[in-house]
């Protein structure tokens, strides 16, 4: 049987507030700088589709998470007529102090004003999509931790409508195909609360969920029980929120180390008074916003006991429920091992600040009993032999916490995945996001695919220098074995094949 179409799976772009148009800067916070690059990469796939081994079918791009990043728009509106209708308000309210400083919250028109103003920051992006979609291709959204707010039906219609307008805009300028209506553009994209999946194909989610730091409880009604018209956000979104987008005025990769605790630990482990520097100056704007939100996001990140009612009511679920709920009790279990993993990274970065200051307070008390000569040189080499126990010490702890670290929770997550979709719903693929690493791993009977990136990576070591890989997943009908994970060479035009390597 011929398929409607062939695949394509791209994750975590994290767009944000992009180039000011009147200004020409970029937004301090941006982590997406390939626009350009993006659109190529959809115009290639657009041209290869007629070729006889894509068998002239549409493509079906899947935004898997990621590919906005709500948090980091802090920009503001004017007072004004427009304030008054984001905030729902009369008479010119201002803005509060906590919202002048981390930007607006989560409410539906206050997440639709902040897509705008991503939309506006990334015009060659928004145009490439309208393009795509004006050509007879359709795309699927599925959310993340960082675009949860594509909850809102709003927001899902400025999505919808800033595709068509980028489109015209580029038609205006430059010809080529002619836009069709707005009905046509909200046909051909939908939104996925939780995950895409197709008989006999593919699964796809963004992987959030076996996260501790960033899973949901509710993932299908994100919102704060006593605050319906706000969303609430798990405990990683807080850190980026209140103390990440603080970091990166310091360390700007911040945010792109994943996860969360492989950046505390390089920092603690390669700077670690410039980390505590960072952690003092700004430890107190964390723990006050921490403090606001704390009052509407108590329970921890790892309870979940209702999942199975919000399941049940929601008809974008394209599984049966008592499959989804053995999905979501899977992430419950596997978030409450994270913990664990979470826990010794975080006394490993403990142990590796602490060891460091006993190591430099040994050798500064060794070189000036010897120098200034304080004491006996014997208590010198005491002194010495200290700071020489204390760093043998740092290194076999780290050594020991290692494998912690070395955890792949979502090729475990997939594997599990797979044993639950065996028996009537099995797939050859699943696929996943969220980590930042790309991967291709057989497990059982299918494949586990991370698509990676289309921001810049950092190795495990710690981050030097980051890299752009463009990596994504194309999925042909015709062609069966190991899924095509691929990274779009821009400078050549093409894609190319990934090469993974062990770290």
């Amino acid at each position: 049987m011929k398929e409607e179409h062939n695949i394509l799976v791209v994750s975590d772009l994290h767009l944000s507030e992009g180039l000011d148009p009147k200004t020409g800067k970029t937004s301090r916070l941006e982590d997406f700088f390939r626009d350009d690059a993006f659109a190529r990469f959809l115009r290639h796939h657009e041209e290869v589709k007629h070729q006889p081994r894509f068998g002239d079918r549409p493509w079906l791009l899947i935004l898997n998470g990621d590919v906005f990043d709500f948090l980091q728009v802090v920009s503001l509106p004017r007072d004004g007529r427009l304030l008054d209708v984001i905030k729902g308000s009369s008479g010119g309210k201002a803005l509060t102090e906590h919202e002048r400083t981390y930007g607006l919250g989560t409410t539906a028109h206050e997440s639709e004003w902040k897509l705008k103003q991503i939309a506006r920051g990334h015009q060659p992006f928004f145009a490439a999509l309208g393009w795509f979609v004006a050509r007879g291709n359709r795309i699927a959204v599925v959310r993340g931790n960082h675009d949860v707010e594509l909850h809102w039906p709003e927001v899902q219609e400025r999505f919808v409508t800033e595709l068509k307008r980028a489109h015209v805009r580029q038609w205006l300028r430059e010809g080529g195909h002619h836009p069709t209506p707005l009905h046509t553009y909200h046909e051909r994209v939908r939104f996925h609360p939780w995950l895409y999946y197709e008989p006999s194909r593919i699964y796809v989610e963004h992987g959030c969920q076996y996260d501790a730091l960033n899973r949901f409880e509710h993932l299908l009604n994100p919102v704060l029980p006593d605050d319906p018209q706000r969303i609430k956000l798990p405990w990683g979104s807080l850190f980026v929120r209140y103390l990440f987008t603080r970091i990166e005025d310091v360390h700007p990769f911040a945010d792109n180390v994943k996860p969360l605790t492989r950046y505390l630990s390089w920092a603690f482990r390669r700077e670690p008074i410039k980390t505590l520097g960072v952690l003092a100056g700004r430890g107190w704007t964390f723990l006050r916003g921490l403090w606001f939100m704390g009052r509407k996001a108590t329970s921890s990140a790892s309870q979940g006991p209702d999942d199975h009612v919000s399941v049940q009511a929601h008809e974008d679920v394209p599984l049966p429920t008592e499959v989804v709920e053995r999905i979501a009790a899977l992430a419950r279990r596997r978030v409450e091992s994270t913990w664990q993993a979470w826990m010794g990274s975080l006394t490993q970065s403990f142990v590796s600040m602490l060891s460091a200051l006993i190591i430099a307070a040994f050798s500064v008390l060794a070189a000036v009993t010897l120098l200034l000569g304080t004491g006996p040189a014997w208590l010198a080499a005491a002194y010495a032999s200290a700071a020489l126990v204390a760093g043998l010490l740092r290194y076999a702890l780290q050594e020991g916490f290692t494998y912690l670290l070395e955890r792949n929770d979502l090729l475990e997550a997939a594997t599990e995945v797979e044993h639950i979709l065996r028996s009537d719903h099995s797939v050859p693929i699943i696929t996943m996001g969220h980590n930042h690493q790309p991967a291709l791993e057989p497990i059982q009977n299918a494949w586990y695919v991370n698509t990676g990136a289309w921001v810049r990576l950092y190795q495990r070591q710690g981050p030097v220098e980051g890299r752009e890989v463009l990596t994504f997943l194309r999925v042909v009908e015709s062609e069966k074995g190991a899924p095509e994970l691929l990274r779009w060479d821009n400078d050549a035009g093409i894609p190319t094949r990934l090469i993974l390597r062990k770290e």
